[in-house]
């Protein structure tokens, strides 16, 4: 027989679902509006965060604050952001809530359309590009409500509008220096190439109980 602590931790796992749903969504609407500081308050508050990133990886308690509050934020968009464009779409989300409910795994697809002035390359060209990549993340549940803890991106393809995937990739952002460089310079690279098989990456969350502990069987 269900007992009603039991009742109460089923109850809070269901909310949890719909409670990381709406950080991820919050996430990618501050992203489309460039306000990327303010995602740094969608992070928890540990020493162990982590966000990684197709160009680069930060680790540790300002991991979160380097990353969009520094980088995303300052070092790599233009001061004049006239034209700017980003808009991505979340998709096919798979959520999983710890057995314990004090954290989940969540995975969403994230096809996007991009428009930015490539300051780093000669003449400052602006460019319009397809960017489609997928999301791996980890979210645990503070005083504060859920959060985001380990931040994955994984980039799957990015092509110029115009041209094809074979011949379309954009130049890349030169990588981040000073307090908003990334602890390692490249993460491992998940980006189409004609030459590489498609993968399961990442893989859909399954059940746990908790962080740490191999997935449930069955």
């Amino acid at each position: 027989m269900t007992t009603m602590e039991e009742l109460a931790l089923r109850m809070d796992r269901m909310e949890a679902v719909q409670a990381c749903q709406n950080v991820m969504s919050t996430y990618q609407y501050l992203h489309s509006a460039y306000q990327n500081a303010d995602i740094v308050d969608l992070f928890a508050e540990r020493d162990d965060l982590v966000c990684n990133m197709p160009f680069g990886r930060w680790e540790g308690p300002d991991a979160a604050r380097r990353c969009f509050g520094v980088m995303f934020e300052k070092e790599l968009t233009a001061r004049d952001r006239s034209g700017e464009l980003v808009e991505h779409h979340l998709t096919t989300p798979i959520i999983e809530v710890a057995g314990d409910g004090m954290t989940a795994k969540g995975t969403w697809w994230s096809p996007g359309h991009e428009v930015h002035n490539f300051f780093w390359v000669d003449g400052s060209p602006k460019i319009e590009f397809w960017y489609n990549c997928r999301y791996e993340i980890d979210f645990v549940k503070t005083e504060k409500g859920w959060k985001f803890w380990h931040l994955n991106v994984h980039q799957i393809f990015c092509t110029e509008q115009g041209k094809t995937i074979f011949d379309g990739q954009p130049a890349e952002p030169p990588t981040p220096k000073g307090w908003g460089a990334p602890d390692e310079e490249f993460a491992s690279s998940t980006t189409w190439a004609p030459d590489r098989e498609p993968r399961l990456v990442p893989a859909p969350p399954k059940p746990y109980r908790t962080y740490g502990e191999p997935a449930a069987e069955g």
